[in-house]
């Protein structure tokens, strides 16, 4: 594998709280069978246009799946993302692109909150409902302030997050439900559980655990826990983050396919410009 588009830093998880680890070779894998929509990237490419090749930066770029057809398009793409076993799987991806095009692509393995993004970026993506991996509004408005230290004066931000409507406080608690599920390749089962355990209201943060059941085709069998926690986002919170630290927003939608947000609006999605 070529180290040419690959570079790795190490940031252990516990620096952060974040919602959930994905740092397991068959999560990532049941992770990239379940996540196929395309809709976003076709929104994302539309705003992009014909406006040439661009130094794009993606964070919480996962398993490549917004990374890649921006490559493919001609794109220069930098990827962030935390667990080592989801970058792993986007290089394997981009080592079977064409030559021209792996060598568009750099994933880093580091957390968001935990470095410096770089900068002279045209395009930041924080995409995928990136922002409800987060446990509170201060690192989701430490994003949105790191993009507007790695972009270029007039650069642009692509946000996209569920809307928040209220509600979690009511529970359903204490009811375990099945996220991912599946055998890998290798025949290795895989079951990846979500509990919700208590919504603070005050803080506004959904405090979780998460279960991780695999057995192999020999029957051994591993089990793990992950607490997390998570704030879930309103588009008045992003918009009062983008306009804090110096962003114009352009465009603003309530869908994936580009149609106008208003308050009914179940997605908050933003098209923004550094100022």
């Amino acid at each position: 594998m070529a180290e040419s588009f690959r570079e790795q830093c190490s940031h252990p998880m516990s620096s952060h709280h974040h919602s959930a680890s994905y740092d397991n070779p068959l999560l990532a894998e049941l992770y990239d069978a379940s996540e196929t929509e395309t809709l976003d990237v076709e929104l994302l490419q539309g705003l992009i246009g014909d406006s040439g090749p661009l130094n794009i930066l993606e964070c919480f770029s996962g398993t490549g799946r917004i990374l890649i057809p921006l490559v493919t398009s001609g794109h220069r793409v930098t990827g962030i993302e935390i667990a080592p076993a989801m970058a792993a799987r986007a290089v394997e991806k981009i080592a079977l692109l064409e030559d021209s095009a792996r060598n568009r692509a750099t994933i880093k393995v580091q957390d968001v909150l935990a470095s410096n993004w770089g900068a002279g970026f045209d395009l930041v993506v924080l995409g995928a409902n990136s922002f409800y991996e987060l446990p509170s509004p201060e690192t989701q408005e430490r994003c949105i302030e790191m993009a507007r230290s790695a972009l270029r004066p007039g650069g642009k931000l692509f946000v996209d997050n569920n809307d928040y409507k209220g509600g979690w406080g009511r529970g359903p608690f204490g009811q375990e439900r099945v996220i991912f599920e599946g055998a890998g390749d290798d025949g290795t089962y895989g079951r990846w559980t979500l509990e919700n355990l208590r919504f603070d209201e005050a803080a506004g943060v959904l405090h979780m655990n998460h279960r991780w059941h695999t057995r192999t085709s020999s029957g051994e069998e591993h089990f793990s826990e992950y607490l997390g926690s998570k704030h879930p986002v309103t588009a008045s919170e992003v918009s009062k983050h983008l306009d804090r630290h110096g962003f114009h927003i352009l465009e603003f939608f309530g869908d994936r396919s580009g149609n106008p947000h208003t308050s009914d609006s179940q997605r908050a999605i933003f098209w923004a410009q550094k100022r």
